[in-house]
């Protein structure tokens, strides 16, 4: 088989996978919806990097805003109207992703919410999905990858970050609340400006992911409240967010939250991240307060998650780098020759 047939033969398995990703869902009574890829306010995470937009309409009126990030905030919109559990299929975009590896500024993401419900109901719909792609590909419960075999037969190990930390880098997440606890469990010498979440992701980075199993997934849940800005708290422990993530061949592959419904502690948790995104250089912009009313006028408990479909579709096809996955990516279109 020559390149321009193997090539072919990977956009053709790509369109099967999200023909068998709508089959999963829709048969389990989910809702696919379109919502807008270029909205007026982005999300507020202060580690992400919006591309802001411009366009006209039919009287030359300039109206400016930004391609997405996520459909996140629309797709919560929609739960607090009373939608049923829905998903999506979009494309979304973010600044200062590198053209290749596991990201590209532009890339395919999924969500999914189940209204009256949390994240353990979507941790069963994740091991679910992936398992049922790798049979309907494959007819096994296991992948290679990178030439290791993944064992994806439920249930899926799962670990709390609190344990993650303990194991893998002898932290006691408890006693490290504060930046002086966290720096005094940490001895390694770290820049001066360095925060408390900029020591979280460097131990989670450099000491946690390296040591995840490579040939089983994992599952890693209850983020400290300052990872988990949209999550709820664990009514057991209020440092702690109901919030996970799935890593699958040391790959980063989804993030989940039990839905924050509160308003009030929405509206200031998002304050504070734009407080951040100040101190941080990053660019400022008002917080979305339709969003805030949305879940002001009654959005229900609900879990939900983001899935990379590219990097879900890297894992099943055993490919390494992105650019060799997708048509035309940014490396490809922006080079110079």
């Amino acid at each position: 088989m020559n390149k321009k047939q193997s090539f072919l033969q990977i956009q053709k398995k790509r369109a099967f996978i999200l023909d068998k990703v709508r089959e999963f869902f829709k048969t389990r009574g989910f809702l696919e919806v379109q919502t807008p890829i270029f909205v007026k306010l982005p999300g507020m995470e202060p580690y992400l990097n919006p591309l802001p937009y411009e366009f006209s309409d039919e009287r030359n009126e300039k109206h400016k805003g930004y391609v997405i990030t996520s459909p996140e905030y629309s797709l919560k919109k929609l739960l607090s109207q009373g939608f049923p559990k829905l998903f999506e299929i979009t494309k979304v975009f973010r600044q200062n992703e590198s053209f290749g590896g596991l990201h590209n500024p532009e890339f395919t993401m999924m969500e999914w919410y189940r209204p009256r419900s949390n994240y353990r109901k979507i941790m069963k719909d994740t091991e679910e999905l992936v398992l049922f792609l790798a049979r309907s590909l494959y007819k096994e419960d296991s992948i290679k990858y990178h030439d290791q075999k993944i064992d994806l037969s439920l249930p899926w190990q799962k670990i709390s970050v609190k344990n993650a930390f303990k194991k893998f880098a002898d932290i006691d997440l408890d006693k490290a609340k504060t930046l002086t606890d966290f720096h005094r469990q940490f001895k390694e010498k770290l820049p001066e400006n360095y925060n408390w979440d900029d020591i979280f992701y460097y131990i989670f980075l450099n000491r946690v992911e390296p040591n995840l199993p490579k040939n089983k997934p994992v599952i890693i849940y209850d983020y400290p409240l300052p990872q988990a800005a949209l999550a709820k708290r664990k009514s057991s422990d209020n440092f702690y967010a109901e919030r996970f993530e799935v890593f699958i061949a040391g790959m980063e592959l989804a993030n989940c939250f039990s839905e924050l419904t509160d308003w009030r502690e929405q509206e200031k948790r998002l304050k504070h991240e734009k407080q951040m995104r100040k101190e941080l250089g990053k660019e400022i912009y008002e917080i979305d307060q339709d969003f805030i009313n949305a879940i002001k006028q009654g959005m229900p408990d609900t879990g939900g998650i983001a899935m990379g479909i590219d990097r879900l579709q890297m894992l099943l096809l055993d490919i390494q780098n992105i650019n060799d996955l997708l048509i035309l990516p940014t490396k490809e279109l922006f080079s110079n020759h």
